[in-house]
């Protein structure tokens, strides 16, 4: 009976897509193209470490990304006009948001100088499970379904990444930083989202954490302009790519698509991180850290589906709007 069910999985799978109508496809399709670009963008990061240090990658990339998504800043100006606040609410959002993209991207990027995409990818979704935790201070409901998921997802980080000396890479430890940050990141995104609106938000946080990096950069790392062009393609790729274009399509796709459908889609980008790590950078990964990456997938897997069987709250799609890692 079991292997009869299976067989009729593809069909199944046929018909989902048969009953689905275009707009709901085509919102699909995006969602999962900017998942594939936001994983690959770990490829990029952790090439772009060969070259340059990790501020000025960083500064260079999110200077581009923000002129990336300047054209949908004019084209939805007026209507995030609408919405009543003040500039000095605006710019304390911002700071704080940018500030805190900036801690974030600042960790992951010294954490992939010595330790995979791969790890990395999959090591960063666990800010998913970490927002409903952090929302309790804030005295938001958190399912009991959350819990589970933290256990197994602290088993998941025990085999990928502690060896069985009991050793952690330092990168690892950065990476781990890197995903508490973001979940702090994704709490402020949905105090101030509805508040300031989504594309102005991202606009202002892409710019500070940029200026940001290039300050730190200056003071840390040692000039040597020579080694930007060899970096060129993962720079481009990563404010292009995995911010510009990625972003772009999260934005057009979430107008249309269910929040918590999207969050489950977006979620695979830690699958596909690792995949380009393989692919690309010819990474392999350990049967050990095979069982960690499955565990912190099925984690993260349960967190989001419990969230999908949930009602959406108010301002659920400027969250996701701006709770990108890239």
């Amino acid at each position: 009976m079991r292997f009869f069910s299976f067989s009729l999985f593809p069909l199944n799978l046929f018909y989902y897509f048969y009953r689905m109508n275009k707009k709901e496809l085509k919102t699909d399709i995006m969602l999962i193209i900017a998942a594939i670009l936001w994983g690959l963008g770990f490829v990029a990061q952790r090439d772009g470490m060969n070259y340059i240090g990790p501020f000025l990658y960083s500064a260079i990339r999110f200077g581009i990304g923000a002129l990336c998504i300047l054209p949908i800043y004019f084209m939805t100006r007026k209507q995030e006009r609408k919405i009543k606040v003040e500039k000095k609410t605006i710019l304390i959002a911002g700071v704080i948001v940018g500030i805190f993209l900036f801690l974030a991207v600042s960790a992951q990027q010294v954490g992939l100088k010595t330790t995979t995409a791969s790890k990395a990818s999959f090591i960063t979704a666990l800010y998913m499970i970490l927002v409903p935790i952090f929302g309790i201070f804030l005295k938001h409901k958190t399912a009991k379904t959350v819990w589970l998921s933290i256990v197994i997802a602290m088993a998941g980080v025990y085999f990928m990444s502690i060896t069985k000396e009991f050793t952690i890479e330092r990168g690892d430890l950065f990476i781990i930083l890197c995903a508490v940050l973001w979940a702090v990141h994704f709490l402020f995104i949905a105090h101030y989202s509805s508040r300031v609106g989504a594309i102005r938000l991202s606009l202002l946080q892409f710019l500070i954490c940029a200026v940001l990096s290039l300050i730190v950069s200056i003071f840390t790392e040692p000039p040597d302009l020579s080694a930007l062009s060899p970096a060129l393609p993962s720079i481009l790729y990563g404010g292009i790519g995995a911010v510009g274009i990625a972003y772009t399509l999260h934005v057009v796709a979430l107008k249309d698509a269910n929040p918590a459908y999207a969050s489950l889609i977006l979620s695979t980008e830690s699958v596909f991180g690792a995949l380009g790590g393989w692919l690309i950078l010819h990474e392999t990964m350990t049967s050990r850290q095979l069982l960690g990456a499955g565990l912190i997938l099925g984690a993260v897997l349960l967190t989001q589906i419990k969230k999908r069987k949930s009602a959406s709250h108010k301002g659920t799609k400027n969250d996701l709007l701006l709770g990108t890692k890239h």
